[in-house]
């Protein structure tokens, strides 16, 4: 039978443990859009999800929704990119060169081996409102670092693809819902360049407040 002491003491480890675990998943995640053609399993992707959502939610209301693209609905994602190319040309671009421009952006969202859309659900009480899309950005960095543990890599996107009404209406998702981010997902192509990443301590950003 183990004393206090002892049970203390391997408690204690237990913890240090998890902690190093991670602090060193939070610490290596890197945003990546370079990807091995590989496909990801569907049942991964559900698993990893249904770990996300443990996010902190006040009065749960679980506002999140995914919506998952892989196979050939990898295409239209491509061809909603090129259509925005192709908007946003300068006048004076030449019609070779903003094709090409095009084709390009085309290819890069279309090879992508998942796309992961996700939105929150609004409410008409502005407070509730902004907790839901907290929530939802806490489930998104809970899918990105189970992700990374399980091997895969992402990134977050919350641009001009992302904001599309196009894909909006081809995913399906309803007017009302609120688009939170386009997560790119897939296995690392680990022969590209790796991003190196730093933060300021935050030390820098912290104020202790003491007194009544």
């Amino acid at each position: 039978m183990l004393s206090n002491n002892s049970t203390a003491s391997s408690l204690e480890e237990q913890h240090t443990s998890t902690f190093s675990a991670i602090e060193d998943v939070i610490k290596t995640r890197r945003t990546i859009k370079r990807f091995l053609p590989q496909a990801v399993p569907r049942q991964l992707l559900a698993s990893l999800l249904d770990v996300a959502v443990w996010a902190p939610n006040h009065k749960l209301t679980e506002p999140w929704r995914f919506y998952v693209l892989d196979g050939k609905s990898r295409v239209r994602v491509g061809e909603i990119a090129a259509d925005i190319t192709r908007a946003k040309a300068k006048p004076q671009a030449r019609p070779e060169d903003v094709e090409a421009g095009a084709a390009q952006v085309r290819k890069t969202w279309s090879e992508v081996p998942t796309l992961l859309y996700v939105t929150t659900l609004p409410d008409e009480n502005p407070e509730i409102d902004e907790e839901n899309y907290g929530a939802v950005c806490c489930a998104i960095q809970n899918f990105m670092l189970l992700a990374h543990a399980a091997g895969l890599a992402t990134s977050w996107s919350s641009g001009a693809v992302a904001q599309s009404p196009e894909l909006r209406r081809f995913v399906g998702a309803q007017e009302t819902e609120h688009m939170v981010g386009l997560i790119r997902v897939g296995y690392p192509d680990l022969e590209a360049q790796q991003p190196v990443s730093t933060r300021t301590d935050a030390t820098t950003f912290t104020m202790w407040v003491d007194g009544v």
